[in-house]
């Protein structure tokens, strides 16, 4: 384990601490990519990953397999399990099969869910990627079921769910957002990608999925959600180009539908085109962990919005260096966890999966005034 800017002896400052939970190399793998964390139902930090072992290429675009690795926490990120898998792929039947990108959620019932991306060698995003898979847990993470696979409709050219986390509404849906392509299209793509984002969500804890139709953004993918203080849902996602991102929100009408408005920009916000997350405060301040350099993927950084996530004023770094994807929870004493990819001590573009436990009170003296 290493911490990184613990509390000095006899000070009082809050400072954020850091522990590498997946380092680059180790558990026989060599690359660890696209992090992904919840809290299971008695507040035990769950942490997942992409293990991409001789490559770090996506699904899809490799000729071997990529697994889900996962270790948990039970002190708030300082302390880590020994690493286990969730799903494997298999490279000895298949062409590179294997499972990637995954997003948790934990259910009203306290079953956790992972749902993946999943396929092969064949089988890339351009290429029709389109099968989600789902692992379930009933012991917060511990030990999973076997991957089920959850076909994305047909006449789709290819999806998968964005990485991360899911959000649970006051009904009980478990939704995310799903990334789709709904034609192929010629070399070189669009710019922006002509990628757009839709709600996926569940009604019965993960037995059954449906895709709502009509997008939420355009030209959009990897988008996350999170709740306003208001009731409505919140999402924010990328788009393939160098400035404001994607954002809208939606009300649940009485027919059970989340019913999204008209799509729009941020207002004062341009960042790189690189995954990032949105977490609601109790508060109803929105904070979102970005990469903030235009030309490289660096500077990790954590901004906040007091106006539902119009406008956002940066307020903390936590990585100046080399970072890319991160994911954010909430924790039960109120502290913010952040899980991210961490290339600042890596010789060959790899990362470190790095967990940054930033205090409450640090994130509260930092917070823009009303």
């Amino acid at each position: 384990m290493m911490v990184l800017g613990a509390l000095l002896p006899g000070c009082t400052e809050p400072r954020m601490e850091s522990t590498v939970v997946f380092a680059e190399g180790s558990d026989s793998c060599h690359f660890y990519r696209i992090p992904a964390m919840a809290l299971d139902k008695d507040g035990n930090i769950v942490a997942v990953v992409d293990r991409r072992y001789e490559s770090l290429a996506d699904l899809g675009y490799r000729s071997t397999s990529i697994d889900i690795g996962t270790r948990r926490s039970t002190d708030g990120g300082r302390t880590w399990s020994p690493q286990t898998f969730i799903a494997r792929g298999d490279t000895s039947r298949y062409l590179g099969f294997g499972y990637g990108d995954a997003s948790l959620t934990l259910a009203p019932s306290g079953k956790m869910l992972c749902l993946m991306a999943c396929g092969n060698g064949r089988a890339g995003f351009r290429r029709g990627l389109k099968q989600t898979a789902i692992c379930t847990s009933e012991d917060g993470g511990i030990t999973w079921t076997k991957p089920r696979i959850i076909p994305f409709p047909e006449d789709l050219h290819s999806a998968f769910v964005s990485s991360g986390k899911g959000v649970v509404d006051p009904d009980g849906d478990i939704l995310l957002l799903a990334c789709v392509l709904d034609r192929d299209y010629p070399d070189p793509m669009p710019v922006p990608w002509p990628i757009d984002s839709h709600l996926f969500y569940s009604q019965d804890e993960g037995e059954t999925w449906t895709l709502q139709r009509e997008p939420v953004t355009t030209f959009t993918d990897e988008a996350k959600l999170a709740f306003l203080s208001d009731g409505r849902l919140f999402m924010t996602g990328r788009r393939w180009v160098y400035g404001p991102r994607s954002i809208n929100t939606a009300t649940k009408g009485e027919d059970g539908i989340w019913h999204w408005a008209e799509a729009a920009l941020t207002e004062n916000f341009a960042v790189n085109p690189c995954n990032a997350d949105v977490l609601a405060l109790p508060d109803g301040t929105l904070l979102f962990s970005y990469i903030k350099e235009e030309k490289k993927r660096a500077g990790l950084t954590l901004a906040a919005s007091r106006d539902n996530g119009q406008t956002w004023t940066d307020i903390l770094t936590v990585q100046p260096g080399s970072a890319a994807y991160s994911t954010m929870v909430l924790l039960k004493n109120g502290d913010v966890g952040i899980l991210y990819e961490d290339g600042s001590q890596s010789t060959d573009n790899g990362y470190d999966i790095v967990f940054t436990r930033i205090p409450r009170r640090l994130i509260r003296r930092s917070l823009p005034s009303c």
